[in-house]
């Protein structure tokens, strides 16, 4: 087990997946389709992401000033793109969650509460995602995904919000005082519990998050003569992320693109267009997440928990 969960399994998986379908695909036209996008697309569709980081970075600000951190904006935007880079050397966003949770404990002593508001980051980010899934999915229309996936989506994404609504409660009249799980949901809700403002605000900042991110990947897929309804794409881009951040893979490569493919052939889109956007984007991530080793050489506060560690 401990096998599985290493960064050279994950790292075979990714470059696994990449030799099935780079052998299944034509490389000439996949070249063509690469070659095919201006240079300025590329530092756009960069830039839109960094942008999309930096509101992801003011939404967890929104969600840790309840539990006490009242840091500048300038800190928690260093820290979160410090996350970012963290991810570089991990196999999933779990050493950038950690990481940028330790800078802003600033110590052992406040990193529980730090995780939490990482954990409502991640939270609100999930269920919004889903909602944007759901959205799609009802609207592309039922060749867009069978039955059962159609289905699951908006399950899934109902039953996330009553899940934030009710699961507190039923954990209260059915679960021991003492259980571990009753107390993290408890200490996970609480602080939000009597401020619905505070969580309708940042799931709105998560659903410009995700639709910014979509508008650069409906874009890029226009710059590469990809044909596919906006509305299919938007059911797909949300169920692409999440199996792209499932650990079992570098970062999500491998996966993400075979995501592309696989989905984007229902609608008749060639297996070179949707791999090279599926590369595309996955350059714009490492991209975005080597930037993040700007914010440990230029930020203070980001440095210093490493110049002067906690004894």
């Amino acid at each position: 087990m401990q096998f599985l969960s290493s960064r050279w399994f994950k790292l075979s998986i990714s470059l696994g997946l990449w030799g099935v379908l780079l052998s299944l695909t034509d490389l000439h036209a996949f070249r063509t389709q690469l070659s095919s996008i201006p240079t300025n697309w590329a530092v756009v569709g960069l830039l839109g992401y960094l942008l999309s980081q930096v509101l992801s970075a003011y939404k967890w600000q929104v969600l840790a000033r309840p539990l006490g951190f009242l840091q500048p904006f300038r800190d928690y935007a260093a820290y979160y793109f410090a996350g970012m880079y963290f991810n570089l050397f991990a196999p999933s966003t779990v050493a950038g969650d950690f990481g940028r949770s330790f800078l802003l404990a600033a110590g052992r002593e406040r990193l529980p509460l730090a995780i939490q508001s990482v954990v409502a980051d991640r939270i609100s980010g999930l269920v919004m995602l889903l909602w944007v899934g759901m959205v799609g999915v009802l609207l592309a229309g039922p060749s867009v995904l069978p039955l059962s996936g159609r289905i699951g989506v908006c399950v899934s994404a109902l039953g996330a919000v009553a899940g934030w609504q009710l699961l507190p409660s039923l954990l209260t009249r059915w679960v021991s005082p003492d259980n571990r799980w009753r107390r993290a949901v408890q200490n996970l809700v609480g602080p939000y519990a009597e401020a619905p403002r505070l969580v309708l605000r940042a799931c709105g900042l998560s659903l410009i998050f995700h639709l910014l991110q979509f508008g650069l990947q409906w874009q890029l897929a226009h710059v590469l003569g990809i044909e596919v309804s906006v509305w299919a794409l938007l059911a797909y881009i949300p169920l692409i992320s999440l199996l792209s951040g499932l650990p079992i893979s570098f970062g999500g490569i491998g996966v993400r693109e075979s995501g592309y493919v696989l989905f984007l052939a229902r609608v008749g889109v060639g297996q070179e267009q949707a791999l090279a956007l599926g590369l595309v984007w996955s350059a714009i991530v490492l991209a975005a997440n080597a930037s993040g080793g700007v914010a440990l050489l230029l930020s203070p506060t980001a440095r210093r928990p490493f110049t002067d560690p906690q004894p």
